[in-house]
């Protein structure tokens, strides 16, 4: 076996309610979430593709979340779909391990936020009840287009695929309107960042138990 296979996976290099890291290693990446609850900082986003890294910095600032991410091929040559998809898978995982960090104390586990860039409306609901599924609702210009500036829409949506498989959470994405793809997007992922914002938020009726009524969260781990 490689060096390098042996350390395939997930490693949590740090888990709290207000701080938490983790790298994830596959055959085609490695990818570095860190994800800090606290006095805002500049972020260090480095995904390899321009417009992603702009939507995550708007994730960040929404969600009011220091948001540090670095991709990296390992033996392939990633595609965009793969950068993507991983970062979700990584960053998903990572908002888990802060969500359940705060579980005895109670959270809300679940959020809802609608963002308005210029002409695009978009609405963004997750419940992180350890259930993965991903929707989008609507049938508009701005998600039509093939290309959202230097990356394929098709691959933006692939993040949040990834995102709801690492943290075990249901999102439904509803495009209210938009006819520019970048204003489009960019209202996806404000609108995301803000109901993770909400679903981090304090509740005490719900210390030490989740949002679903089994009371598990998710029944595995990736």
């Amino acid at each position: 076996m490689k060096e390098q296979e042996k350390n395939l996976g997930i490693v949590v290099k740090n888990a709290s309610g207000k701080k938490v890291s983790i790298i994830r290693t596959t055959r085609e990446s490695r990818v570095h979430v860190l994800a800090e609850d606290e006095s805002r900082r500049p972020y260090k986003i480095q995904t390899g593709n321009k417009f992603f890294n702009h939507m995550l910095t708007g994730l960040a600032s929404r969600a009011c979340l220091n948001l540090d991410v670095s991709f990296e091929e390992t033996d392939a040559e990633a595609l965009d779909h793969v950068r993507t998809e991983d970062v979700g898978l990584t960053l998903g995982r990572t908002i888990r391990e802060m969500l359940d960090a705060r579980q005895d104390k109670g959270a809300n586990g679940r959020g809802h936020y609608v963002v308005a860039t210029d002409e695009a409306l978009v609405g963004a609901t997750i419940a992180f009840d350890g259930r993965a599924y991903n929707f989008f609702h609507g049938d508009i210009p701005g998600i039509r287009l093939e290309h959202a500036e230097d990356i394929l829409s098709t691959n933006l949506k692939q993040f949040f695929e990834g995102f709801s498989q690492g943290s075990g959470s249901s999102i439904h994405l509803q495009f209210f309107s938009g006819e520019d793809s970048h204003h489009t997007w960019e209202a996806a992922f404000k609108a995301f960042g803000e109901a993770l914002r909400e679903a981090l938020e304090p509740c005490p009726y719900r210390a030490v138990t989740t949002i679903g009524l089994k009371g598990t969260g998710m029944e595995g781990k990736l």
